[in-house]
């Protein structure tokens, strides 16, 4: 009986180390304030981009589910990576991942370059893709 026991130790530790690294489901917007300090993919309808220009690094702010001023979340491109992020849609669905941070108590994501986001399938984009 107890040359069973090690293998299924080892069985179950394996299967429990591969499980807390299995991927995480994408949240939407609304819940990205519950996961502030994680690593996760947040999903939302564009609805609002906007580039302060006179603003030190020309961030461009892009709005989800909800526009500025009542914006619930919001994925930011700084002005150093709007080239790396590519070709980022106007409107439509898209989903982003990063460490969400709180920036005067609204959540967000900085996107640093194309890999950090992506448009789900099954979602159409009317922006340039």
């Amino acid at each position: 009986m107890r040359p069973l026991v090690y293998p299924l130790a080892l069985a179950f530790a394996a299967a429990s180390a591969a499980l807390a690294q299995a991927p995480q489901s994408p949240i939407s917007a609304a819940e990205a304030a519950q996961h502030v300090g994680e690593n996760r993919t947040v999903c939302g309808a564009i609805v609002n981009e906007y580039t302060a220009a006179t603003t030190h690094g020309t961030p461009t702010f892009v709005d989800l589910d909800q526009p500025y001023p009542h914006q619930i979340f919001d994925l930011v491109i700084w002005g150093d990576n709007k080239d790396d992020v590519g070709s980022f849609p106007k409107s439509g669905k898209i989903c982003a991942s990063g460490k969400i941070i709180l920036y005067k108590g609204r959540p967000e994501i900085l996107l640093p370059d194309w890999h950090a986001w992506y448009i789900p399938q099954g979602s159409a984009s009317a922006g340039s893709q």
